[in-house]
């Protein structure tokens, strides 16, 4: 297997972008994954000192806002002064410096407005330096192969899409869920050392279409169940050993 594709998604539950490569590093997240998070405005995010973890409850998601797959993100940080870029419909909207307070606020003003009866208060844009606001505090990246995507896909009859399942690190392969086997086990992918840790298992933010930001009213995840005897799409990694990662790179064991 190789890698087909590169994806980050900078600010959790928006869309992300794709990467010519990705440098990772031992014990840490994929680079710029969910490093920002919108929160919908309680009071314990609000009050909470910068680089705080909360889980995915206290921040903006497709789950209760679909209408966030209408935009996706890219974060450089190779140059400074960083730029968080955002896009509605692949057509730049905001460009903001997250280090400086008054371009935050342009940012959360942007889904005060969008957002207004799904919020509890002002939605406060956080930012994690060191760690990442992912599902689980632990630093992991994912993995799926376009056979498990193509296979969800044929089976709910949808477009096979990565972007619906927010995955890192996208490998060809021709069996589904044959990444699963590896759970366990070392892999040599590129420079790096990984070790596969658990499967991804999903939830309802797979039901929404990132074409259309439209919520399908078929639960997908119970689908899955019925249809493949698990709910999992995709594999959790350690980074073991850091190294520069990029399209093309074979995985193989280590």
């Amino acid at each position: 297997m190789q890698i087909h594709a590169l994806w980050h998604y900078p600010v959790k539950g928006f869309g992300g972008s794709q990467l010519d490569k990705a440098t990772l590093t031992a014990g840490g997240y994929f680079p710029n994954d969910r490093q920002f998070a919108l929160s919908i405005g309680g009071d314990k995010t609000k009050k909470a000192s910068p680089g705080t973890w909360f889980q995915k409850a206290h921040f903006l998601q497709l789950m209760s806002h679909e209408a966030m797959a209408d935009y996706h993100c890219r974060f450089t940080s190779d140059a400074q002064p960083h730029r968080l870029l955002l896009f509605h419909h692949r057509n730049l909207c905001l460009s903001i410096d997250p280090a400086k307070p008054t371009d935050c606020l342009r940012f959360e003003d942007m889904f005060t407005e969008l957002f207004a009866n799904k919020l509890c208060g002002r939605p406060r844009l956080m930012q994690m330096k060191e760690q990442a606001y992912s599902d689980q505090s632990t630093p992991l990246i994912s993995i799926a192969s376009t056979a498990s995507l193509a296979a969800f896909a044929n089976a709910t009859g949808t477009k096979a899409d990565s972007r619906r399942f927010r995955i890192n690190i996208i490998i060809s392969a021709d069996n589904a869920f044959a990444e699963t086997r590896f759970i366990g086990q070392k892999l040599r992918c590129g420079d790096a050392l990984l070790l596969v840790t658990k499967p991804v298992g999903r939830c309802a933010a797979i039901n929404v279409d990132p074409d259309t930001a439209q919520r399908n009213p078929n639960d997908y995840v119970r689908f899955m169940r019925a249809h493949f005897g698990h709910s999992n799409l995709g594999i959790f990694a350690e980074v073991i050993n850091g190294g520069t990662i990029k399209p093309g790179d074979r995985l193989v064991p280590a």
